[in-house]
């Protein structure tokens, strides 16, 4: 497919409730941890700045906010209401992209926390995915490149055989992935954070590999595939941003000294 051709329309996940004990309690007041301001703006906006510039995205979708929020985006973007989960919610977006933009060649979707993303890291994702025929992309991030990037981001690795790797918070679908089992991809939603719960989802045999470090890459994508009836491919990325989530105050320390050193050296 021609890259210069590409149309992609982009699902910004900005859902959250904040519960007791929530370590960014105390800076969000209560409201949705996208509302967090950094550099001037909410955090939100910096994921759609990214997207805005990218030279593949046609169309924005906000889920879980609404104009009431009264956040000044720089490009315009669409709403979709909370749907009550992470799964429902991705659902839901997806179903807008159906309905309002049929023509899309893929869907790109990421968390709103993720906002030291650029433009060009955004258009490099895109790229690398629509190298191949896959229903499902998903990115990683080995530790090296994290750790080099963002030494203090103490984030959490899955050992594999080619390495250890953290998962990132960018995803890119086709519009015609369809969610066959919806328990079982709840399940996965609920288990985005835990690389044990997901790969025991999938059998015995990988668990065992993962924790003998000895499940590859292209098992775990051949497992996931097969256990979920799609083709699915980790994309190992080399930009590290799109691992990098607020979801404790050091981090949110993390990506404010980034995007106050960023427009700092823009003025």
């Amino acid at each position: 497919m021609n890259n210069e051709k590409l149309s992609v329309a982009a699902l910004v996940s900005a859902g959250w409730s904040p519960k007791d004990g929530d370590p960014l309690a105390e800076y969000t007041g209560n409201g949705p941890k996208a509302l967090i301001p950094i550099a001037g703006k909410p955090m939100v906006a910096h994921v759609v700045d990214a997207l805005a510039g990218s030279r593949y995205v046609d169309h924005i979708i906000v889920i879980s906010l609404s104009p009431e929020d009264d956040v000044s985006f720089s490009s315009t973007v669409e709403y979709v209401p909370d749907a009550g989960n992470i799964l429902a919610n991705a659902e839901a977006g997806m179903n807008h992209v159906i309905a309002h933009h049929p023509d899309v060649d893929a869907v790109i979707l990421c968390t709103s926390d993720i906002p030291t993303i650029t433009p060009a890291i955004i258009d490099a994702f895109i790229e690398e995915c629509m190298r191949t025929d896959h229903d499902l992309y998903y990115s990683i991030v080995e530790r090296s490149v994290m750790e080099t990037r963002f030494p203090n981001s103490r984030r959490s690795y899955v050992h594999l055989r080619e390495g250890d790797f953290a998962g990132g918070d960018v995803f890119l679908a086709r519009p015609s992935l369809a969610m066959k089992d919806r328990d079982l991809w709840l399940k996965v939603a609920e288990a985005r954070k835990n690389a044990l719960k997901q790969v025991l989802m999938v059998g015995l045999l990988p668990f065992l590999k993962l924790i003998t470090h000895r499940l590859s890459i292209a098992e775990a994508e051949q497992r996931a595939s097969k256990a979920f009836n799609i083709k699915a491919k980790a994309i190992p990325f080399t930009h590290a941003e799109v691992g990098m989530d607020v979801d404790k105050p050091f981090q949110l320390e993390i990506v404010r000294a980034e995007l106050e050193a960023r427009s700092t050296s823009t003025q």
